[in-house]
């Protein structure tokens, strides 16, 4: 989707809502304008947990998929 066609979507959605429902919204996309997202650092557990997999570990796809 571009710009316009989800400005058009949000629209037609906001249209939809009742008032206070509305309002609800239009709030919280003001708060996605000014709040500050935490970014998370990686390796948040380096050097505390450890894991090894043996060099002969062996699945198959289904076997991953079905754990």
């Amino acid at each position: 989707m571009n710009r316009t066609e989800i400005e058009q979507a949000v629209l037609k959605e906001i249209h939809t809502l009742p008032l206070h429902k509305a309002e609800e919204a239009l709030s919280f996309i003001l708060t996605l304008k000014t709040k500050s997202f935490k970014k998370r650092p990686l390796g948040l557990l380096k050097g505390k947990v450890e894991f090894a997999i043996d060099e002969d570990f062996k699945i198959t796809d289904e076997e991953f998929l079905q754990s």
